[in-house]
């Protein structure tokens, strides 16, 4: 009988390492997909606060005669975007026109800037310029 104590292959501490390293190359990957999908969330969330602001300011072409009325809606609809543009046409409006109203933002991601846009088309309300008769 031997009294040697039994040799260890050393296999288990290897695989420990190897884990760490596996982790140490797939952790800053995971991170930048983490990342982007935030980025495209907010993009994505940007893009839904524009058709809301087209919205509310089509709804308040709609109803009033003034040029100010729509711009301040879109924006009061949308006050989370600092650079947003407001396009009404046509300024002056009558009943039963179809009044436009586009906004648009920019975003930038990086060194990237995207430009986001909505409309939104609404009938002007006979109370607001008469029937024309």
């Amino acid at each position: 009988m031997s009294t040697q104590p039994a040799r260890r292959t050393g296999r288990a501490s290897d695989s420990g390492g190897m884990l760490s390293l596996e982790a140490v190359l797939v952790l800053p990957v995971l991170a930048l997909l983490v990342l982007g999908l935030f980025q495209v969330a907010a993009v994505a969330r940007d893009v839904l606060i524009l058709h809301e602001s087209a919205r509310a300011g089509a709804r308040a072409a709609s109803t009033t005669t003034g040029t100010g009325a729509p711009e301040r809606a879109a924006r009061a609809a949308a006050p989370e975007l600092s650079e947003l543009r407001v396009e009404v046409e046509p300024r002056t409006r009558r009943a039963g026109d179809l009044v436009t109203v586009r906004v648009s933002s920019v975003r930038r991601i990086g060194p990237v800037t995207h430009r986001l846009g909505a409309r939104a088309v609404a009938h002007v309300e006979p109370s607001v310029g008469g029937w024309g008769w």
